[in-house]
């Protein structure tokens, strides 16, 4: 499988994830080129994938989006470090399924436990990065950076 296949792969399994695991309607834009040579995150969780394909994979959002999101899964509103448990909780839900979608597609990968970063965090840029827009109804934007590391 050639490498850009492998990324599209990639792009299609957290697709899937985010659909599968949202119980609100989800409207995900193509994905685009990051090119700044930082990025500036709010409230977001970060993992990185390995295996047949190497990459980092963050989820970031705000405060106020995560909180509807984790009401929208389990009916009620948490905060704090409850809160920042389930950023890191629903990291690992989207990384798992992704590596679900990628073993069906011939790649296998694993993920590493993840790390939540709850305020303004500044990461620098050193690979190949895409960003992938995703709006969840009633819940708010949140955006999946992915950084393939070359192989």
């Amino acid at each position: 499988m050639s490498i850009s296949a492998q990324h599209q792969v990639l792009f299609n399994g957290i697709i899937h994830a985010f659909k599968e695991i949202s119980p609100k309607q989800v409207t995900i834009q193509s994905p685009s080129s990051f090119t700044a040579p930082n990025m500036h995150l709010e409230y977001s969780v970060l993992i990185d994938v390995i295996g047949d394909v190497k990459a980092r994979m963050i989820i970031d959002s705000n405060h106020n989006s995560f909180q509807k999101l984790c009401e929208s899964l389990y009916g009620f509103q948490i905060d704090g470090e409850l809160l920042e448990s389930f950023v890191g909780e629903f990291g690992n839900m989207v990384a798992g399924k992704l590596c679900i979608y990628s073993a069906e597609h011939n790649i296998q990968l694993d993920i590493t436990t993840p790390t939540v970063m709850v305020s303004e965090t500044h990461l620098p840029i050193s690979t190949q990065t895409f960003t992938l827009p995703i709006s969840m109804d009633e819940i708010g934007h949140v955006t999946m950076l992915l950084s393939i590391e070359a192989s």
